[in-house]
């Protein structure tokens, strides 16, 4: 049992600081707002009786679709419209690097609605920098739904908490949230992936800010994966952020960049805001350097530290190879942009809607194993940004596949031999080394029902290899037609294995279930 969290920060520090960012704000950058359109001037009545209607407040801009369509590509713009009843955010936030340890400090306004089909009396969030191995604290000075103070219930080691509602939120209604908080960043924090950390001049802020969870058909799901496994579960929202940090400061996000507006003191507001995106993802550094190029219509941007400018330029060569691979295997990317960052990370890799980050060990040479870690990573677009899953129960679904869709990347740049090379130095051998060593195992788990050392072999291993015999079965053509009418049918969705199973199915003509359990279900 961990030691509950200090839920008494210094309030009036926050306070200070959280009105000085909104004074910034709301009078260097506000995102401008429609007019509203008033309608035709009425015509006096001298025989009129009752009082003249009220026009209905139009929504905040951070409420309404259009808002977002800048992050979009122009042929995608209308995909704004796809997901339905999605969340919206709007954060301002106010990263305090000076402070021991740094801090960001936040205002943060969700419109949530209820598409659940049944009335909610609570709403959950996650907080994941209160994951141990975030080694972090979010600490809330105020949290009001409907301009009312409500109670909270901390749940899943302090990684959720409920919001108690004044009233039930019946199907299909919404309400907002204004929640006002801290964030502490920690320095060099080795545990985890170290994908929420401050270290050699770099901000990593993964999932800072609180994000709704998703209800399922079991409730409210609150499952926590362990250090080794990826945290986040989410449905499709979208996000606007305003970010104020110190004017040297570069900040690389998801979704695109609308404005930066100089502040008085020295400091630079970003205004960012997303397409629908499952999360959303912030990096910052005042050492950052900058390569882009263009894919399409899509800009690339590599960012890198200026010690590894030709691994910078490397990796950003391998992106755009894999984003031009997997739009002609799978579907268009939709977003206006795409970042590749170098950060100090122990994964490796990690993705996040729009933007990854590779770990800054693979720039020194960027040689082959950074090649196979940018073309997984991009990979993942499609496989958890466009298609979502559960990765804490499910993890399989999402990382075998992107595994597994790395063949089409060397394929496409270097022929079908040379991606099976790929395929069995990097995938298929790691499970085969742990097969050999009688650590087989059932590939349909969640992450903390595996061992440490057993979940990159049969999670990337095995579940890629099934894949694999799946495609000698149906084909080439008639398995990137499955894959293709996977990512229509389930875009900006949440998907699930019987999903994928029904989509094969029904787009092959055969029955599927033998090879499935042979290869997710069975132990060996």
């Amino acid at each position: 049992m961990l030691p509950m969290l200090n839920r008494n920060p210094d309030s009036t520090k926050l306070l200070v600081l959280l009105l000085c960012l909104v004074a910034l704000v709301f009078t260097g950058c506000q995102t401008p707002r429609a007019p509203v359109d008033s309608g035709p001037t009425p015509t006096p009545s001298a025989t009129a009786t009752t009082a003249p209607t009220a026009m209905p407040t139009p929504p905040p801009a951070w409420q309404e679709r259009d808002t977002y369509r800048p992050a979009m590509l122009a042929s995608a713009a209308d995909e704004v419209n796809l997901p339905e009843a999605p969340t919206f955010y709007a954060i301002e936030a106010f990263l305090d690097a000076q402070d021991d340890p740094p801090r960001v400090y936040a205002l943060q306004d969700t419109r949530y609605t209820n598409a659940t089909g049944v009335p909610l009396e609570r709403i959950y969030f996650r907080l994941f920098p209160n994951k141990p191995s975030f080694g972090s604290a979010l600490t809330f000075e105020e949290v009001m739904v409907a301009g009312q103070e409500v109670e909270l219930v901390y749940e899943a080691e302090d990684t959720a908490v409920g919001l108690l509602l004044p009233a039930p939120l019946e199907p299909g209604e919404s309400l907002d949230v204004r929640m006002a908080y801290d964030v502490t960043v920690p320095v060099d924090n080795a545990r985890g992936y170290g994908t929420f950390n401050y270290e050699d001049g770099v901000f990593v802020l993964s999932n800072f800010y609180a994000i709704v969870a998703v209800y399922d058909d079991e409730g409210w799901d609150l499952s926590l994966a362990p250090d080794y496994g990826d945290p986040v579960y989410a449905e499709t929202s979208f996000y606007q952020v305003q970010l104020t940090v110190p004017s040297d400061m570069v900040v690389v996000t998801s979704g695109s960049t609308l404005e930066q507006a100089d502040n008085v003191g020295g400091t630079t507001t970003w205004t960012c805001v997303s397409g629908p995106m499952r999360d959303f993802m912030v990096v910052a550094s005042t050492r950052f350097e900058l390569a882009s190029l263009a894919v399409g219509f899509v800009r690339l941007n590599s960012y890198y530290l200026p010690e590894h400018q030709e691994g910078g330029e490397t990796v950003l060569n391998y992106a755009r190879d894999g984003l031009r691979a997997y739009q002609q295997s799978f579907g268009p990317y939709p977003f206006a942009e795409f970042d590749v960052v170098e950060a100090p990370i122990s994964a490796g890799g990690m993705e996040y809607p729009g933007l990854v980050i590779i770990d800054d060990g693979q720039y020194a040479t960027a040689g082959a194993h950074a090649e196979f870690l940018v073309a997984h990573e991009v990979a993942h677009q499609w496989w958890y940004s466009l298609v979502g899953n559960d990765q804490v129960n499910v993890p399989w679904l999402d990382e075998s596949l992107t595994n597994f869709s790395v063949v089409y990347y060397y394929e496409n740049i270097y022929g079908r031999s040379q991606a099976d090379l790929a395929f069995q130095t990097y995938v298929a051998s790691r499970y085969e080394q742990a097969k050999s060593s009688g650590r087989d195992g059932v590939v349909f788990r969640a992450v903390n029902e595996f061992e440490p050392q057993d979940y990159g072999p049969i999670v990337y291993g095995k579940g890629a290899v099934f894949f694999g015999e799946l495609r000698e079965q149906l084909g080439d053509e008639v398995f990137l037609d499955v894959l293709q009418a996977y990512l229509e049918d389930r875009k900006y969705k949440l998907a699930t294995p019987d999903d994928f199973m029904r989509i094969a199915e029904q787009v092959s003509g055969q029955e599927l279930d033998p090879l499935y359990k042979s290869w997710i279900l069975s132990p060996q």
